[in-house]
């Protein structure tokens, strides 16, 4: 083996995989992220992180040119794949293996290199268009129209603040693809400084969203897998991995003696997180009046919807869990809520609001498919 190929496989044991989520593939995207544990691969954190795109169902056409535009800025080598359909094991395990074999491969590799826009190396090469670009009138009457956006990058423009003076405003957009986000959700903030001063919620692709029926283990999971991603997002490494092992046991079916035992012991070690609680307390927080649509879990600041959601993972794995509140209420609540915090904060209000776009949803009856990139 050439020192060429050892490389590139001691590069592929440490793969670092992007995952987006389709709404309603949440089982999809659980079996991903579990199989690239076993593998000892890491959840990459932004584009520039990632080897290896990876999409958990299918996503509608709003997802889809989002999911273009990150694969663009992903580096090489790089590999990407659409898991589609709830995904066993061994499909996402094949899956994988595709992906490991198009990292190694390395004429696919240099044929993705020069086939890839916007970094053609004659776009350099003509000293005439080089010489026109530059070519600009600095005489201090002269009008320079200079793109405020460049490649897409948001600048910040003038606004005035709550005290009348002129601050930078910003205008950015959190989601669809971002590390413990609701699926298919985008939050338009305007920012002055690092603080949201205005929001706007929407939802990507809600025509195609199909809801469907799962049981009660899934929607115990389904509790579960929400609140490890905003104990992700809190910073809390150990309660993560407990309440992902939670989740995991649940999907794996156990009775529900078991369950509810599993449960009740994440309640109790949620309560005793005294760091979590003091981290939480205050930011976000929803009063009975403020939103009169509110149901009562949603109520109270952050740490409370915390302990809100593992009450839910438990009354729904007894049957005993109250409707979910409705998607429009969920996204003005988080509008309300974020304004004020700056986007660290506003990420774990989202979080804690366990927005699901797909209210219900339950496993296909049809076998998975994997779509392969041509």
């Amino acid at each position: 083996m050439g020192l060429r190929r050892r490389l590139a496989t001691l590069a592929v044991d440490v793969t670092h995989v992007l995952v987006i989520e389709a709404p309603g593939a949440w089982l999809t995207r659980v079996a991903i992220e579990q199989e690239i544990g076993r593998r000892g691969w890491r959840l990459a954190i932004s584009p520039a992180d990632a080897d290896a795109l990876v999409t958990a169902g299918t996503p509608g056409p709003q997802l889809s040119e989002r999911v273009e535009s990150v694969w663009a800025q992903l580096p090489g080598p790089r590999s990407r794949i659409v898991v589609s359909g709830p995904a066993d094991a061994a499909t996402v395990r094949e899956a994988l293996d595709s992906v490991a074999a198009e990292l190694l491969d390395p004429e696919r590799q240099v044929r993705d290199a020069r086939e890839r826009t916007g970094f053609a190396s004659d776009r350099m090469s003509d000293d005439s268009d080089m010489t026109g670009d530059m070519n600009m009138d600095m005489d201090g009457d002269s009008d320079m129209d200079m793109d405020m956006s460049p490649s897409g990058i948001p600048l910040a423009e003038g606004g005035d603040d709550r005290d009348g003076l002129e601050m930078d405003v910003l205008h950015l957009p959190l989601g669809p693809v971002l590390p413990h986000w609701p699926a298919g959700v985008v939050l338009r903030c305007t920012l002055q400084g690092d603080v949201v001063v205005a929001a706007e919620a929407s939802v990507l692709d809600e025509s195609v969203s199909t809801p469907m029926r799962l049981g009660p283990n899934e929607r115990a999971a389904r509790c579960c897998d929400q609140l490890a991603s905003l104990l992700a997002l809190s910073g809390w490494a150990d309660g993560y991995a407990a309440a992902v092992r939670v989740r995991n046991a649940l999907i794996d079916k156990p009775d529900a003696a078991a369950g509810t035992a599993l449960l009740d012991d994440l309640r109790r070690r949620l309560r005793r997180a005294r760091l979590v609680r003091w981290s939480l307390r205050g930011i976000g927080d929803l009063r009975p009046g403020d939103q009169p649509d509110a149901p009562p879990p949603l109520h109270g600041d952050v740490y409370e919807r915390l302990v809100s959601l593992a009450d839910q993972a438990r009354a729904e794995l007894v049957g005993d869990a109250e409707p979910p509140a409705s998607l429009p209420v969920l996204l003005a609540v988080a509008e309300r809520l974020v304004v004020g915090l700056d986007l660290a904060a506003a990420r774990l209000v989202v979080a804690s609001l366990a927005i699901d776009i797909t209210p219900s949803s339950a496993l296909a009856q049809h076998g998975p498919e994997v779509a392969r990139d041509a």
